[in-house]
């Protein structure tokens, strides 16, 4: 049995295949040869499935699906064959392809479980009908979709089939029509013969990728077929001619441009805009010369269009004789213009006016309008309105995900009325996992739009929003996820500390987790940040430094420990945390921190009025030495000059010491300074022992 191929042979690491589909495919491969041969559970089936998650994860995009088919002895992935000498890829070539399996769909968001169960199923072999061992268990793979085929649709070719070469030719159009089928790979899962080739549901597939690979692919099998179309009819030439046609008008203006601009081929456009003229029915020949001219960069004046609109009409609904003449004319004229498309001028004069007439019918231009599907939004609108449910909402609500419309779709539900029925079934729809994944791992996302979908999820939602604390760039996201990862309180806490507790994380997770956790209620029960306090990384010390100070238990040894940091941001806020209850052990650190030349002014002054709120006796002098000086002859006190540190001191004596006799003689002179400031520090404040430990 012969297959078409849109494509040389490649290996999967050949430059014709991606790398990471290359990769992928590889581990696959692997994975099914290793589940055919160990038995469930064997530690080399978990280890098989993990390597293929991984090249997974790297490849899917949120957007993309990965695709690939199967022949005989060949893979098919990106229109790229596989080599047939290779033996791994010919293997499973022939294993899937025994089962009946055309080609495999993985969309985003497979789960490990999901791929570990449909490796399982598709490396199990059966002697009668194999491929319902997995056709009949695609609900559940929702993120794997199978096509399966039926071999009543090929037929032997070449010198096996007892055909004339002409015989051969025509009788081929069949196949590469089945063959087109299959290389479009966007069907759904499981689609019943008829639709497999159904130039409809390859329409939809066309117009939905957008890949210059993929699109080439999909000309080169267009031009094959227009090739075996030359010559005699036959009953199969004829059926497929009408299919052809079908796809022409089924694919949407912007997928016709994709596929005319065959690589930037002038001749081979020209060529295959000239042969299908003489096969197609007349409307489908417009819009591929509207396409073609647009390719060209060549201008189509209106009034010629007009005119092969009405030709085009009148050789599909013309009288019989009619139609014949109406038919020629326009295969003619198509054949002129794209044949003198260089040099041709399109609107002579003379030659408009003309071109007007003949195109005055209102009926002619019934042709040029394009048959546009409701826009999915305005579907969804309006069954929210109604109150109506059906197959084509549930599919424009699909579209308007995929498309990037969930805002939308959101904007549209959040409008609907109160006890809506159809809102009610479409929400659960929308705020899904699936969906939040995707979005998190857009590059540019809306965090208000992240907001609205997790209010509508449960817990479940935590685990991806952590996995979205991890690989997000931008502070404003990050604070975003831990705003929302928040809400969930003391609930989130054992899935916060699991993660925190691996190993494997970078620093600036821990960092993140941590402050997660700083933001929750209470510290989780069993958890210990003290461990964190020793991390090499300051950024992480800090956050863990707020945990600790959280615990009563652990405060003041925490105090003390933290005084000796290296870090100065970790020392000042031990510092702060020292203000309302200041060990006693602490207070020589304070003393030696304050007294480093290198320390900031105002970390100085926070340490000076930690000393003064402690009503450390030993420490008076030293207190009153950054407030006050003596004078060298009658030894007087004397106010220092103003300074950060000399207001600290004063606000200290008056918060520690306003009434000891010789502090009180101090603070009366302060009082009778000139300077506001002086006398403001200097006014006596009652102790802050009733403050909350909580961090300022």
């Amino acid at each position: 049995m012969t297959y078409p191929s849109a494509a040389p042979s490649a290996n999967p690491n050949s430059p014709g295949i991606p790398k990471k589909l290359a990769e992928f495919l590889m581990e696959f491969a692997v994975a099914v040869q290793k589940h055919a041969i160990y038995p469930q559970g064997h530690p080399q089936l978990a280890t098989a499935v993990d390597k293929c998650v991984r090249r997974l994860d790297g490849i899917l995009n949120g957007i993309e699906p990965v695709t690939f088919a199967f022949a005989r002895n060949q893979v098919i992935i990106d229109a790229v064959a596989t080599d047939p000498n290779n033996s791994l890829m010919k293997e499973l070539a022939q294993r899937l392809h025994r089962q009946r399996i055309g080609s495999i769909r993985i969309l985003p968001g497979v789960l490990r479980d999901e791929l570990a169960d449909f490796l399982y199923a598709s490396s199990i072999e059966e002697n009668e009908k194999p491929q319902i061992a997995i056709a009949a268990q695609t609900m559940r793979w929702p993120h794997i979709q199978v096509t399966t085929l039926t071999y009543d649709k090929l037929e032997l070719m070449g010198d096996e089939s007892g055909l004339t070469d002409d015989e051969n030719k025509r009788a081929g159009a069949k196949l590469i029509w089945i063959a087109l089928a299959r290389a479009t790979l966007m069907l759904g899962a499981d689609p019943a013969d008829e639709e497999l080739l159904s130039p409809l549901v390859l329409a939809s597939a066309i117009n939905e990728r957008r890949d210059p690979a993929y699109d080439q692919s999909v000309v080169g099998f267009l031009i094959q077929l227009t090739e075996s179309l030359k010559g005699p009819q036959s009953e199969e030439s004829i059926k497929v001619t009408s299919q052809l046609t079908e796809l022409i008008k089924s694919l949407q203006p912007a997928a016709l441009d994709r596929l005319m601009e065959m690589g930037g081929d002038a001749e081979k456009r020209k060529r295959f805009v000239m042969d299908t003229s003489q096969h197609l029915a007349a409307d489908a020949v417009l819009a591929l010369v509207q396409a073609a001219a647009k390719a060209s960069n060549q201008t189509i004046s209106s009034s010629l269009l007009r005119l092969l609109g009405k030709l085009a009409l009148q050789a599909e609904k013309g009288g019989s004789l009619m139609r014949a003449g109406a038919s020629a004319a326009m295969r003619d004229q198509v054949e002129q213009l794209v044949d003198n498309w260089d040099t041709r001028r399109l609107n002579p004069e003379g030659y408009q006016e003309a071109l007007d007439r003949m195109a005055q019918r209102r009926v002619f231009t019934l042709m040029l309008q394009r048959q546009h599907p409701c826009e999915p939004k305005r579907l969804v609108a309006t069954a929210l309105e109604t109150d109506t449910l059906g197959g084509p909402v549930w599919l424009a609500v699909n579209q308007l995900i995929s498309h990037g419309g969930i805002a939308m779709l959101l904007d549209l539900l959040d409008r609907a009325p109160a006890n809506n029925k159809t809102a009610e079934e479409l929400w659960p729809l929308v705020a899904t996992p699936d969906n939040l994944r995707h979005l998190l791992r857009e590059e540019q996302i809306d965090p208000a739009l992240l907001e609205r979908i997790t209010s509508r999820m449960g817990l479940d939602v935590v685990e991806l929003l952590l996995d979205g604390l991890e690989t997000s760039e931008t502070r404003t996201m990050r604070r975003k996820l831990l705003d929302l990862l928040a809400r969930f309180g003391n609930d989130a806490g054992p899935m916060i500390v699991q993660r925190l507790m691996n190993e494997d994380i970078p620093w600036y997770v821990q960092r993140n987790l941590l402050t997660l956790l700083v933001l929750l209620p209470k510290v989780p029960d069993g958890f210990s940040p003290q461990i964190f306090l020793t991390h090499s990384d300051e950024r992480v010390r800090r956050e863990a430094l707020k945990l600790m100070l959280r615990m009563p238990q652990h405060r003041q040894t925490t105090i003390i420990a933290a005084l000796s940091d290296r870090d100065d941001g970790i020392v000042k806020t031990a510092m702060a945390a020292a203000l309302d209850d200041c060990p006693k052990a602490a207070i020589p650190l304070i003393i030696r921190n304050v007294e480093r030349r290198s320390v900031h002014p105002e970390m100085r002054a926070l340490g000076i009025r930690v000393i003064g709120a402690s009503r450390d006796p030993e420490s008076l002098e030293w207190l009153l030495s950054y407030a006050v000086k003596r004078t060298k002859i009658l030894r007087r006190m004397k106010l220092l000059p103003k300074s950060t540190e000399m207001l600290a001191a004063l606000a200290g004596l008056a918060h520690g010491w306003s009434e000891d006799a010789s502090v009180k003689t101090v603070l009366e002179r302060a009082q009778k300074s000139k300077d506001g400031d002086v006398r403001s520090a200097a006014l006596p404040r009652r102790r802050p022992s009733d403050r909350s430990n909580s961090l300022p």
